[in-house]
């Protein structure tokens, strides 16, 4: 199978649902593909919704467990509503991509 850039699978997609629905899909922009190839490139593409734990909680795939929990601790501390520099929406992250390591590599 060979590799096929982004932008031709979308422009397959466009296709079958053009066939579909009769309607075309909107193009992206070259500055929306540079963003999304920036974000590959750098890991942070890579779940569901679209982050890369490792990248999330600043550590290498190849770090321990304990790398991971005493580095959410960190964040979690630093980031909580009660901590030093409350943000809920990084703590929200911070617990999702450890919650994701945690289930990965069966730490509970």
């Amino acid at each position: 199978m060979t590799r096929r850039k982004a932008k031709e699978i979308v422009e397959d997609v466009d296709d079958v649902v053009s066939a579909l629905t009769g309607q075309r899909i909107a193009y992206w922009g070259k500055k929306v593909w540079d963003g999304l190839r920036t974000k590959w490139h750098e890991g942070e593409v890579n779940s569901e919704n679209g982050e890369n734990p490792y990248a999330v909680l600043g550590l290498d795939p190849n770090c321990t467990p304990t790398d991971i929990i005493s580095r959410y601790r960190e964040l979690a501390k630093k980031y909580h509503p009660d901590g030093s520099e409350p943000n809920e929406k990084k703590f929200k992250r911070i617990q999702k991509a450890y919650e994701k390591l945690c289930l990965e590599r069966n730490m509970r």
